[in-house]
């Protein structure tokens, strides 16, 4: 679903998540089951800017090919005989829900293999008439609160930077007990330069409990990141992609 969506609609409610991580998935065959195993040289197949920009961060000796294509194609291009990839990067959500997490080598986060992962990835939203009261009280009963939310608080911040489907941002979301008992949105979140060698991370908690509380979360993350300097690291990825 696009960040910026017609004015006459909005997003309804969210359906309860499935995995947001990314994962490694590694070639037939090889004996590596981690990113931090992986010699130099290794190929990482992916087309995503998002895991391009973090890979070149956290693991500068490692090289990335773009691969695109259905998750069989890409499965298929990586396990031939002649592939050039040692491994791709997939979302979690989409091998989970083809049944096929035996080809799961590590589930990568902020704690594993340092990789953050794409707004709203993993949740299936429902994109409705704006003001439609009916519609809107009917996906109450099927929406996942706290999914709904935490997708809100993401959206919210890569619309308030700017960015697009292309903008190196990665993203992490959890509910935490805060110290006064109540359940908090913790968002972890980077932007990083293509080549990896500029970034810009923030982790802040926030109470959030409802649209409007999840939208201005959002946009406070944002502003901290911009401090931190993703806002001059979006720009010239933005200038040179208007002079390329």
């Amino acid at each position: 679903m696009p960040t910026l969506i017609p004015s006459t609609c909005a997003l309804g409610a969210v359906m309860k998540r499935e995995d947001p991580r990314d994962v490694l998935v590694v070639k037939k065959g090889l004996p590596y089951s981690k990113l931090s195993e992986l010699p130099p040289g290794s190929v990482v197949g992916t087309s995503s800017i998002r895991r391009t920009a973090q890979l070149a961060l956290k693991y500068p000796h490692l090289k990335v090919l773009d691969v695109r294509g259905n998750i069989g194609t890409r499965l298929a291009k990586l396990d031939a005989e002649d592939s050039p990839f040692t491994c791709l990067i997939l979302a979690a959500a989409g091998l989970l829900r083809l049944g096929l997490e035996d080809r799961i080598s590590q589930y990568l986060d902020s704690k594993n293999g340092g990789m953050l992962h794409a707004v709203g990835q993993g949740a299936l939203g429902i994109e409705i008439r704006k003001g439609d009261k009916t519609v809107s009280e009917m996906l109450s009963k099927i929406g996942h609160k706290q999914t709904t939310l935490a997708c809100f608080a993401e959206r919210s911040l890569l619309r308030t930077l700017e960015g697009g489907c292309s903008a190196p941002l990665g993203v992490e979301t959890e509910w935490v007990q805060g110290s006064d008992g109540k359940q908090k949105l913790r968002m972890r979140s980077i932007v990083v330069s293509v080549d990896g060698t500029e970034s810009a991370e923030v982790e802040m908690d926030g109470d959030v409990d409802s649209p409007e509380a999840a939208e201005a979360f959002g946009v406070k993350v944002a502003k901290e990141l911009v401090d931190k300097g993703a806002g001059m690291i979006l720009e010239v990825i933005q200038r040179n992609k208007k002079t390329s």
